[in-house]
């Protein structure tokens, strides 16, 4: 009698609808904010209603995918070190050459002139942010650097530490982090933050909770009244800071988290609301669209990046008043759908992209571990 065969059982996709729901935040919040900004000469008022998604939004969306990222990686500190270092590397590396693209945009499109007036500083252009990490020509590559950090200090600590004293320490880092005003070469200044909230992701994903999806409504309503109560003072709950101007929306890359507390309890709650979400959309075949969205994520990431970078000066021209809660609804599911066909459309370039981040990972990981190039190179079958 011939033995049975064990199905394989079916992949949760709870993480990739939320990391899917999670890049479609990152998209509308993106045309979001140039169209609410007060612009006088332009004649055009302060749009409290795309403010206030737009302050909602920036609230929790980043910190989620740090939570998402260990939620997915719960196998993390078992990893052999060269392993690790080149999946981390691999982030660092992507954000390189997208760097590079967008160095030829930018002077392709006389938007940097200054950089051009000699050999020089056109160099310092190119090079300078690949060695601070920072300040690149495409901003949103912010959380590729910082993610590839967070990445080598999870696995370092969570070798040793338990998860929820690792969540611990990534929040006691983040106020010294404040405190202290640290520099933010290599997004130094979210490594924390995003440490904590990677380390909660892998203690969710070992407590296995089945989160219920009614869940998501409280835990989002909380966030809409508690996110316009961070001021922007790390300390306090005043009214103003001296240091904003205007109304405060946190804003991660820059490592403006604002009132500490408020800024880890509306990321919590916003984070765990998306999660109920999707725990709850994983039984419908319609939320195979976000999940598609979750696995092809950095395509998506890549693609809006260049939309965000260059784009939002001429979307701040059109006057957006007009938009009603329909309306902002329909024009978010065209933004999120216009990404989806130019990630097809360019899905080879994109392919290709993501290898040459891959071979500088793998070489760069071979001149870190040489013991691990020795022993590939040594493995049998290998071409000499």
């Amino acid at each position: 009698m011939s033995e049975a065969k064990t199905a394989a059982p079916a992949r949760d996709s709870t993480w990739d609808i939320a990391r899917g729901i999670g890049m479609a935040l990152v998209i509308y919040g993106h045309f979001l904010e140039p169209i609410y900004p007060a612009q006088p000469a332009a004649d055009k008022a302060f749009l409290e209603s795309a403010f206030t998604q737009w302050q909602w939004i920036y609230s929790f969306h980043m910190m989620l995918f740090f939570l998402v990222s260990g939620a997915v990686n719960l196998k993390l500190p078992k990893k052999a070190w060269p392993d690790v270092v080149r999946g981390s590397l691999r982030l660092l590396a992507l954000a390189w050459v997208v760097h590079l693209l967008g160095i030829v945009v930018v002077f392709s499109l006389g938007l940097a002139p200054e950089a051009l007036t000699s050999p020089w500083t056109a160099a310092v252009a190119v090079f300078n942010p690949i060695l601070q990490g920072f300040l690149w020509s495409v901003g949103v590559l912010w959380f590729l650097t910082a993610l590839c950090f967070v990445q080598l200090l999870a696995y370092v600590l969570l070798r040793y530490l338990p998860a929820w004293s690792v969540v611990l320490i990534g929040m006691a880092g983040t106020a010294v982090v404040v405190y202290f005003d640290a520099p933010n070469q290599f997004l130094f200044r979210t490594w924390m933050p995003g440490l904590s909230f990677f380390a909660l992701g892998v203690l969710l994903a070992q407590w296995q909770v089945k989160w219920p999806a009614w869940l998501c409504v409280p835990l989002f309503v909380a966030v809409y009244f508690l996110a316009p109560l961070n001021s922007g003072c790390a300390y306090t709950m005043h009214d103003a800071c001296a240091r904003w101007a205007g109304p405060f929306g946190v804003r991660m890359f820059g490592g403006n988290y604002g009132f500490l507390p408020l800024f880890f309890l509306t990321s919590l709650a916003g984070a765990l609301g998306v999660v109920c979400l999707s725990r709850g959309l994983s039984k419908f075949k319609g939320a195979e669209v976000f999940a598609h969205m979750g696995r092809k994520s950095l395509d998506l990431f890549v693609i809006n990046g260049f939309v965000a970078t260059f784009l939002p000066p001429y979307i701040a021209r059109f006057d957006w008043s007009w938009l009603n809660p329909f309306a902002y609804v329909l024009v978010g599911v065209v933004l999120v759908a216009v990404h989806l066909l130019v990630q097809w459309l360019l899905r080879r370039p994109l392919a290709g992209i993501d290898m040459a981040a891959l071979r500088i990972a793998t070489f760069l990981t071979g001149l870190l571990s040489p013991a691990s190039r020795e022993k590939k190179e040594s493995a049998p079958g290998t071409p000499s």
